[in-house]
């Protein structure tokens, strides 16, 4: 019998928790630590012991996840949807192994140290640029013109992708984004999904017959040319992992920066610290990711029966971890709700934990460091303006979708 806290549930999800979800998980984390939700139609499970168990156990599993959160839509719903859920059935993270095994062999090699390393030049020629145009303003978006662009830039590079199809990839992965995203999708949530899905698709089945011709350096083309080989894939497996890729590419790290970029505007004492001493700069990129993660949750579904705070969850049912929660946990965190870059219990789980673990992890580090350290070394001053910074109400990824900033 799945234990309902309606006062929980009334409180998830509502227009007070996509703009500030953190009050609320702190009296979830008091009084429903788990606790099953109508609204989700999930147990959602929030301290930091249980989401990091959560996401390392083989119990729960990945591959049913998407027919899970799209079980309201009918048959005949569903038929209309071929493209996103014939990519999303591709992407890695919702894979077990093996097939999890030998998707991710094939991408890892480009997310290696030394590979992330060797990035690091083009992404401070690439800050430098996005900087010398933004800052031609007295006041400007920093999503549109850096925080957003930044990220694009690097996984056109890495992927091989034409610079000027940004736009279409920010285009085509928040329409994603909408349909793996969301509490509980919406039918024009899929629909969209289904539209920019489907152009994605089409543009990339003709990339990928160009790079059979005309091979560059980039992923995309490395992986298509291996077509034969023992680790081949078909080319609707690379369309969804490239629009995974363009997802977990610049979701996760715009939202890092624009997180960042707010935490820090907001605690001016924590700012001027970070100024008087950059060798800190790594712990406050990681203190930003416990204290405003922009990913604030990954989900399972439950292929045995598992008890968990005595609460037992059957196989079946579909589990949200609360990442955002779980990094608030002040079973785990002295103080969670101070942020402090000089912590002593630093740490946070944004990025995932066991197999599933984020592979980009270290290249979105990267980019937030360089990203933060010049543009407080060329802003003397920092302040946001109206409007002020709203948030898109999804379940899954919190960032600004608007942040405006000047220099005064």
């Amino acid at each position: 019998m799945q234990t309902i806290h309606s006062r929980a549930d009334e409180k998830f999800l509502s227009t007070e928790y996509f703009q500030n979800p953190y009050p609320i998980y702190r009296e979830i984390l008091e009084s429903s630590p788990i606790f099953w939700s109508e609204k989700a139609r999930a147990w959602i499970v929030s301290p930091f012991q249980e989401v990091e168990d959560g996401l390392h156990l083989d119990v729960f599993t990945q591959k049913q996840r998407m027919l899970k959160a799209s079980s309201h839509f009918t048959a005949d719903e569903l038929a209309k949807m071929p493209h996103i859920l014939t990519n999303l059935s591709n992407w890695v993270v919702f894979q077990d192994p093996p097939e999890h095994t030998r998707l991710r062999r094939l991408i890892s090699k480009s997310f290696t140290p030394r590979s992330i390393n060797a990035l690091e030049p083009k992404i401070e020629a690439i800050v430098s640029k996005l900087l010398d145009e933004a800052m031609k303003k007295e006041t400007f978006n920093l999503v549109d013109e850096f925080s957003f662009q930044l990220p694009a830039m690097v996984i056109c590079e890495l992927l091989g992708i034409p610079l000027e199809k940004q736009w279409d990839l920010k285009r085509w992965s928040d329409g994603v984004a909408g349909f793996t995203a969301s509490a509980r999708i919406t039918h024009e949530q899929a629909a969209h999904a289904e539209e920019v899905a489907r152009e994605a698709e089409e543009y990339l089945m003709g990339f990928f017959e160009q790079v059979r011709k005309e091979p560059n350096d980039g992923l995309l083309s490395r992986i298509v040319n291996l077509q034969g080989a023992e680790d081949g894939l078909t080319d609707k497996e690379i369309v969804g992992l490239t629009i995974q890729l363009f997802f977990a590419g610049f979701e996760t790290t715009e939202g890092l920066i624009g997180n960042m970029v707010m935490t820090l505007v907001n605690h001016p004492e924590q700012m001027a610290l970070l100024r008087s001493k950059p060798e800190l700069m790594d712990a406050a990129v990681e203190e930003t990711l416990r204290y405003e993660s922009s990913i604030l949750k990954q989900s399972r579904v439950a292929s045995e029966d598992v008890k968990i705070l005595g609460e037992t969850i059957k196989a079946g049912d579909y589990v949200h971890f609360m990442i955002g929660a779980a990094n608030h946990d002040p079973a785990r965190f002295a103080n969670p709700e101070v942020f402090d870059i000089t912590r002593s219990d630093a740490g946070n789980i944004s990025f995932g934990h066991g197999i599933h673990f984020c592979i980009g992890a270290p290249l979105s580090r990267l980019e937030a460091r360089i990203a933060i350290r010049q543009l407080l070394e060329r802003m003397p001053k920092i302040s946001i303006l109206d409007p002020q910074p709203a948030f898109p109400e999804l379940l899954a990824v919190r960032k600004p979708t608007q942040l405006w900033i000047t220099n005064k």
